[in-house]
Formats: structure tokens, sequence, C-alpha cells
């Protein structure tokens, strides 16, 4: 289990699934996030039995994030990005928490995450326009590495060289 100052990360299972298909119905959840994005709602089990095996497999990491006064508050992975062939840390969040610093304490504890996993290098991928996690993950230390268009979306491809950070 990941820990950070407020959350506790654990991994997904069947009974997270109601908590995290609320969080993606929400308002504007998930309007930076092409696989939800494009799911028809009553795909949403599907695709995360799909992060459940993943999980499972150790291919790929998927978890449920929460805090002990507000519950469930999101999921965070990291996970190869086939269509790069690059591993990332992503954060999704309630739209509840939204501004209260919990993507950063997040990112911080997935790059300690990743750091204790022997890697040196993590990458963030966000789609233009997401001003937020653009803001989340330059907070941490991550730079504009490269601009990718996949798919349609315009995506800014972060880096950052655990090895140079201090989490």
């Amino acid at each position: 289990m990941i820990q950070s100052p407020r959350c506790h990360f654990v991994p997904i299972i069947d009974r997270h699934f109601p908590e995290v298909i609320a969080m993606y119905g929400e308002l504007d959840s998930n309007k930076y996030i092409r696989p939800i994005r494009e799911l028809h709602p009553d795909k949403y089990v599907a695709f995360l039995q799909s992060k459940v095996k993943l999980h499972q497999s150790g291919e790929g990491y998927f978890w449920s994030v929460f805090n002990r006064e507000h519950g469930f508050i999101g999921t965070a992975n990291f996970n190869q990005f086939a269509s790069l062939n690059i591993e990332h840390v992503g954060i999704h969040l309630s739209r509840s928490i939204w501004g209260q610093g919990f993507g950063k304490e997040i990112g911080e504890a997935l790059c300690r995450f990743a750091k204790s996993a022997g890697r040196s290098v993590v990458h963030a991928i966000i789609e233009e326009g997401n001003l937020a996690s653009i803001r989340i993950f330059e907070g941490l230390g991550f730079r504009l590495h490269e601009r990718k268009e996949i798919s349609g979306d315009d995506l800014r491809i972060y880096k950052l060289d655990l090895d140079a950070q201090v989490y």
C-alpha cells in the first residue's frame, strides 16, 4: 500500500467500482481523459476490470485513493502508455476535493513509488488545455519534454528525472 500525509492508496477492486464510476460521471471529470471520455457508461465496469487485471499482473498499477475525512477521493496509476512506449503516472480526482492540494500530494507519492520500483525517469501525459494537471506536474518538477498529436488529441509529454528529485 502507498501512503501520503492525508491519503492511502489501495489496489482497485470490484468493491470500489461504484465510487469510481460515480466520479467518472461528474461534470468535467473526463474532459481530458480520452479512454474514459469515449466510453459509454455501460462499458465502465469492463474498463475497470481491465485495470484490476493490469494491477494483479504487475504490468501496471491502478489504485483507488482514500482520505480519512472524505473517503474515496480518486484514482492514481503508474503504467505503460502504449502509444508512446513510456511509463507514466496519472491522477484522477473527485470534483469535491479539487483545489485542496491532493493532486500534488498524490503525485509526490506516485513519484516515490516509481523511484522505489527502480525507475530513474517517469512521465506524465497531459492533454493540451488541462491547466490543473499542468500546474500539478510542473509543480512536482516535471518538465515539458515534447508535444505530440495522438488519436486527434494534442498531448504534452512531461518528463521527470527521479534521481534529481527529493520526495
